[in-house]
């Protein structure tokens, strides 16, 4: 478990973490979960660009969630309620790359959530583009 200083991603819940109810992670510890790249478009970005990071499904199964959403918190307090349905039925990714490059504050990191607008269309969508929340720092299980 990362201390304060280390902190990238705080993840907390009823049934998370073994029971701990809360684990926070590293930056080496997130990119020692298993690794996904989704190529898509977003309405912050021009062009495709190509995300690395861990899907949502991935987190949900690792550490335990067991509720049906969960708030996915910014630096700045900013928030959305993501269904954890989304990420079983998209690859909806917990992205900390963008074309190899690590997401800085400034280009929406630590971790941006990215869903796969190019590949379903369906997606492309307010209702999506707001669960999109950069510099994610925190996921609670509701």
């Amino acid at each position: 478990m990362a201390l304060a200083d280390d902190a990238f991603l705080k993840i907390k819940g009823d049934g998370c973490c073994d029971g701990k109810g809360e684990v926070v992670l590293t930056r080496a510890e997130f990119e020692a979960l298993p690794q996904t790249e989704v190529k898509t478009h977003t309405p912050w970005t021009e062009g495709h660009h190509t995300y690395r990071g861990v899907l949502l499904r991935d987190l949900v199964r690792i550490y335990g969630l067991k509720s049906l959403e969960v708030k996915a918190v910014a630096i700045n307090d900013y928030w959305a309620s993501v269904p954890l349905e989304d990420g079983q039925l998209y690859p909806v990714l917990l992205a900390e790359k963008q074309d190899g490059k690590v997401l800085t504050l400034r280009n929406k990191g630590p971790l941006w959530i990215i869903y796969p607008l190019s590949e379903y269309p369906e997606l492309n969508k307010e209702v999506y583009h707001s669960r999109m929340v950069w510099q994610l720092t925190a996921l609670e299980s509701k």
